[in-house]
């Protein structure tokens, strides 16, 4: 699969929530993550047009999951794993 641009948000509420959305796209006409999740109605920018490949390993993160609902949904939800865990 090749790389895709996407934009990363952090959850102003929980901090290790994050959310995944192509490039771009504005986060806040998205309803779905909120609907699942509360701590997705506030988000911050994290990092902007991020490169990011569905092959490659990212600590305690399912890549591949990210990479099939941003194609099927356009938008993922993901937590950063606790240090240590």
């Amino acid at each position: 699969m090749k790389l895709m641009s996407v934009d990363l948000y952090q959850s102003a509420t929980n901090p290790k929530k994050f959310l995944a959305i192509p490039a771009g796209a504005d986060p806040v006409e998205l309803m779905g993550p909120m609907t699942f999740d509360k701590d997705y109605a506030q988000v911050v920018r994290y990092k902007e047009a991020f490169e990011f490949d569905p092959n490659e390993s990212y600590a305690g993160v399912n890549a591949a999951k990210i990479a099939a609902d941003l194609l099927t949904v356009k938008w993922a939800m993901y937590r950063r794993p606790s240090r240590g865990a």
